[in-house]
């Protein structure tokens, strides 16, 4: 489908709360050591969220280690179709998984997270408490057999 032309080494993606708990500063430098870590060991795709403070940082890493890993690609995955018409510009492309974007409105975050933890090679997540969306997701990866780097705070 559309998204063979992006993929050359393995995809990494993120899932952690939406809630940073102030916890910024040090999630940040974790998170850059890990991407520099898998960005260096053949990682080159990354599938970003939009939705709360962990895939805002995410993605903020991710921005600025293009300038020093210009390979890398940097996705947006959308769980609805009205987002299409968002700028968001430092993604080099986006994708609305069909199976996400026929869901019914209250599922489509689930699959969205689902159709992520099925794609990725590589899940780095930040969570803090045994419950939501992410937390979900991250047990959904886990039973799907995905390496998973947990960022401890």
């Amino acid at each position: 489908g559309q998204k063979q032309r992006w993929i050359m080494g393995q995809i990494c993606a993120f899932f952690g709360h939406r809630d940073l708990f102030g916890y910024t500063k040090q999630i940040s430098s974790e998170l850059k050591k890990i991407l520099i870590d898998l960005i260096e060991n053949g990682v080159d795709t990354f599938y970003v969220g939009s939705y709360g403070e962990f895939d805002i940082l995410s993605g903020r890493v991710l921005r600025e280690l293009k300038e020093t890993y210009p390979q890398i690609q940097v996705i947006l995955i959308l769980a609805y179709a009205k987002e299409l018409n968002t700028s968001r510009c430092y993604f080099q492309d986006f994708y609305l998984p069909l199976e996400v974007e026929v869901a019914p409105k209250r599922a489509c975050i689930v699959k969205r997270n689902q159709w992520v933890a099925r794609e990725a090679d590589v899940i780095i997540s930040f969570i803090k408490y045994p419950m939501g969306g992410a937390y979900n997701a991250v047990q959904y990866a886990q039973k799907k057999k995905k390496r998973i780097i947990e960022i401890q705070i």
